[in-house]
């Protein structure tokens, strides 16, 4: 993957990785409600950013996804609509698993057919769905778990 990076999320990236976020989310998942506003996911992205580090791929000087891993969660794993199934994601996806010991379990909204079989190619395996009533955009979702890496 030429000239691909994968580093430290800093304070300069967090409008791009808003960006990132606000696109990817609209593309695959359009049915999903935009529960808050651009400066809102502006201070929420800076704040993971300060206090979770994260990680950026950026491609050609510009970041192109990100992945946040707190206590054990994906938390957060975009990447640029445009760029999908190029192998970015998936580059993305192994950093952050070689970054962390043990598993790592994360949610994925059940309609998100694309995810989901992104996530199983990685070897995850679906723990349990919900009816989403305890996430913030009240729609079903799945529990999952990748395997740590060998």
């Amino acid at each position: 993957m030429a000239d691909l990076v994968i580093r430290p999320a800093a304070a300069d990236d967090v409008a791009s990785i808003t960006g990132v976020f606000q696109a990817a989310r609209s593309a695959a998942m359009p049915w999903l409600p935009v529960l808050h506003t651009p400066d809102e996911d502006l201070a929420f992205f800076g704040g993971l950013v300060a206090g979770h580090g994260g990680y950026v791929a950026e491609l050609d000087h510009r970041v192109i996804g990100f992945a946040f891993v707190h206590d054990g969660d994906l938390e957060h794993l975009y990447l640029d609509p445009d760029l999908r199934r190029r192998g970015f994601g998936t580059a993305l996806l192994t950093h952050a698993r070689a970054q962390h010991t043990g598993p790592l379990q994360l949610w994925a909204f059940t309609d998100n057919t694309a995810a989901r079989a992104f996530y199983a190619a990685s070897g995850a395996v679906e723990l349990f769905e919900t009816d989403g009533s305890g996430n913030e955009e009240k729609t079903p979702d799945v529990r999952l778990e990748l395997p740590p890496l060998r």
